[in-house]
């Protein structure tokens, strides 16, 4: 890395490391080279490389873990932006946000999967049964990093190949896990329903089918993360028929009734 001042070596190396992770030859859940290892190919001194990785911390793109590493968060600067921004949004506002994400991944990925995401989807799959946290049941501890944390949604939007919608959703998930939201999110699925949903947008996307892909979503994402007034009462996020509700129950139905024959 040609460069003749501290500011221009510092914005090179930067550079460097953030097109790491944005062409995804580090990717997201990865642990990156330690530091001595970086200074080496990029050239530079050690606090160089260190007040870039710290640079890139700020964004959200990676996470220092004491003895354990450093690790990709984000694919793009989107986490910490969008955090911010979406402190001006309502619970329900976010939440909406969130399911529109969802659900345009699921028909991405129906659409752009590979044979090795579907190996990885179907994987996961098997991980996260019986899970009773996929992607959260309220919330544990005051620093519970783990909530929303579902491999196999995240390796929908792997499968999407689409990285905006992948930083989006991550930067979605980090607001809902901030104080003011905790013990107002709850996910009122069981065990069996998280996976009977998983199943039904895994077979979508099997099957490359984007319409089925996107209904199967929408009834999952229904029982996902909901939030619960001072009762604990479920605020149902759309407001349905009786009528509607049956033919969402029917079609529902149907889909048991097919993967079951598979």
């Amino acid at each position: 890395m040609a460069s003749t001042t501290g500011s221009d070596r510092a914005r090179a190396t930067l550079a460097y490391l953030r097109r790491k992770i944005t062409t995804g030859e580090w990717a997201v859940g990865s642990r990156i080279p330690i530091e001595p290892e970086l200074a080496e190919q990029t050239g530079v001194g050690r606090s160089t490389v260190r007040e870039a990785v710290r640079s890139l911390a700020s964004m959200g793109m990676l996470e220092t873990l004491p003895g354990r590493g450093t690790f990709v968060r984000s694919a793009a600067p989107t986490s910490a932006l969008l955090n911010e921004f979406l402190s001006d949004f309502t619970l329900e506002e976010i939440l909406s946000y969130r399911r529109a994400l969802e659900i345009e991944a699921a028909q991405q990925a129906a659409i752009h999967r590979t044979d090795e995401d579907l190996i990885a989807l179907e994987q996961a799959a098997i991980e996260e049964v019986g899970c009773t946290r996929c992607p959260v049941m309220g919330f544990a501890g005051d620093n519970d990093s783990s909530a929303f944390d579902s491999k196999f949604h995240r390796l929908v939007f792997d499968a999407a190949k689409n990285r905006l919608l992948a930083a989006l959703y991550a930067g979605t998930n980090d607001r809902l896990r901030t104080p003011e939201h905790r013990g107002r999110l709850a996910n009122v699925a069981s065990g069996a329903d998280m996976e009977r949903d998983h199943a039904r947008v895994l077979d979508a996307i099997r099957r490359q089918d984007f319409i089925d892909a996107v209904h199967a979503m929408v009834n999952h994402v229904d029982n996902d993360v909901v939030i619960v007034n001072e009762q604990h009462e479920v605020v149902p996020p759309l407001a349905r028929t009786a009528e509607q509700q049956q033919r969402i129950e029917m079609a529902v139905r149907a889909d048991d009734q097919r993967i079951a024959a598979i």
